[in-house]
């Protein structure tokens, strides 16, 4: 499986339950937007940009749980090819900007065009 799927989202993308690429289901559930303006305090600065390891650490921690299973993906546990793809999914979700699915970059295809996000 290359691409997460989203298989439902509730109170307006707040709640996103996707199954990701391990094949696992996880409810994504947002912290609200000044908890996460907050959060971009923490891991980004102008001079030296987003510190990713923090900001997998928060929304690992406080955003996704474990539906069905009881696998808790920290930037530790989860398999060097799934980290890019935990960072996007995340990014995106935090965004408010879920909607569709997320493809593993290792798995695109190498010629095609494709627009950051």
């Amino acid at each position: 499986m290359s691409t997460v799927s989203v298989i439902s989202s509730e109170r307006d993308g707040l709640v996103v339950v996707i199954k990701f690429v391990d094949g696992k289901t996880y409810r994504l559930q947002h912290p609200g937007n000044r908890t996460y303006l907050e959060w971009q305090k923490e891991f980004f600065t102008v001079t030296e940009g987003m510190d990713v390891a923090k900001f997998l650490d928060k929304a690992f921690e406080y955003c996704v749980i474990p539906e069905g299973h009881t696998f808790r993906p920290t930037v530790d546990t989860v398999k060097p090819k799934e980290l890019g793809v935990w960072s996007r999914v995340l990014r995106r979700f935090l965004d408010g900007d879920l909607d569709a699915p997320v493809r593993n970059e290792a798995d695109a295809p190498k010629n095609s065009q494709r627009s950051a996000g």
